[in-house]
């Protein structure tokens, strides 16, 4: 449910709204404005100067609710949306600004769900509008139900529903602005799924967790509403990819899949954001689970390859991690390991160009050297297979 209002101009005295007026009027409002992701969280316009046809969301940064959105249409009409339930403050800064725009441009009346109205019912259409969204969070709200803030969409708690039902109207509504405006107060990075699609069609999703930014993120995954829904029963995997932010350049450091990442961390142990995400902060604690956890799985596959019966044949008497290495985009885990007890220690490899091992024997103070030379031979070997 929502209202829509349309503001028509004079033809023959049309104003450009462009993007240098919008932004100095909206200051002179004390307001602020930006446009929704494809996951509805809020972002920096960073376009043209010229507006039209570019969905804004207006908002006033010291009462942070739902907003509403702005659009100027081709002839520089434009049309005003209050998505419901409304709060209170945002619903009188709804017909405010309706009141200041058509001042402003020496507009007398405007359309308002479909009917004409002229400057003077703006009172009566707002107190009636208020009155209408009180019932609603009053009486319709329900967990789990979506509503999309202004800078983050808010998936509702079941703990707060029940508050909400304990409260009489004023109450309730007054709860309900303090909750979307307390929710959306901090500044988080809402972890929205990236969609990647390969040559065959599949689809993979990545969630982008980056050093020392808190983030809102998912406790199982999803697709927000703004996606194609039916793109989520073709998602081969869902990984979680951490970011390291060396003043302002940013690194992969490790992917890992979004369940093993869960397991890791413990999702419950962090804070709430809402019923469907919790709060998480990218930390060297993280880092090391993480590290720890591609390193063990790094030996189960470097085990398997020995045990091909190609290779070694079996699996390794003893088998210990000594070191990682990065280079031109190849990440490398170094191993040594016996064939048998009394056996000397041989080095072998797991990186993105393969799994190897030339069965020599491992040398600590040249492992690295040794180990980009590997994967200098791998590269040429797939280099030839792919040439032929």
């Amino acid at each position: 449910m929502s209202v829509v209002v349309n503001i028509k101009q004079n033809p023959k005295k049309t104003k450009k709204i462009g993007l240098k007026f919008l932004n100095g009027w909206l200051r002179t409002c004390n307001l602020c404005f930006g446009v929704p992701n494809q996951a509805y969280c809020l972002e920096n316009y960073e376009g043209k100067e010229d507006l039209r046809n570019q969905l804004l969301i207006i908002y006033n940064p010291k009462s942070l609710g739902r907003g509403f959105s702005f659009t100027i249409e081709e002839n520089y009409d434009v049309e005003l949306v209050l998505n419901f339930p409304a709060t209170k403050n945002d619903i009188i800064l709804f017909y405010k600004f309706i009141d200041l725009f058509c001042s402003n441009f020496k507009i007398k009346t405007f359309i308002h769900e479909g009917e004409e109205y002229s400057l003077d019912k703006i009172e009566s259409l707002m107190n009636a509008t208020i009155a209408f969204n009180k019932k609603l969070v009053k009486n319709d709200l329900e967990s789990d139900l979506t509503i999309f803030g202004c800078i983050y969409p808010i998936v509702l708690e079941k703990d707060f529903i029940k508050k909400i039902k304990q409260l009489n109207e004023d109450e309730a509504y007054q709860l309900y602005e303090e909750y979307l405006n307390k929710k959306q107060k901090e500044d988080y990075y809402f972890a929205k799924p990236i969609i990647y699609e390969d040559k065959n069609k599949k689809y993979y999703a990545k969630y982008a967790l980056t050093e020392n930014v808190p983030t809102i993120f998912p406790i199982e995954t999803y697709l927000p509403f703004g996606y194609d829904q039916n793109l989520e029963k073709n998602i081969k995997t869902w990984n979680v990819s951490l970011i390291e932010n060396k003043n302002g350049k940013f690194d992969l450091l490790d992917e890992i899949s979004y369940d093993n990442f869960c397991k890791l961390v413990d999702l419950s142990k962090y804070p709430k954001f809402d019923e469907k995400h919790i709060i998480i902060t990218f930390n060297q604690e993280i880092l090391e689970k993480t590290d720890k956890y591609l390193i063990d799985k790094a030996k189960i596959e470097l085990e398997n390859w020995l045990s091909d019966i190609r290779e070694l044949g079996r699996k390794p008497v003893k088998i210990e991690y000594t070191n990682t290495f990065e280079e031109n985009g190849i990440k490398c885990y170094i191993f040594k390991y016996k064939k048998t007890l009394l056996s000397k220690w041989f080095l072998g490899i797991v990186s993105d160009s393969g799994t190897f091992s030339e069965m020599k024997e491992y040398n600590k103070n040249t492992e690295v050297e040794d180990a980009k030379r590997i994967i200098k031979l791998l590269q040429e070997i797939w280099k030839k297979t792919v040439d032929n």
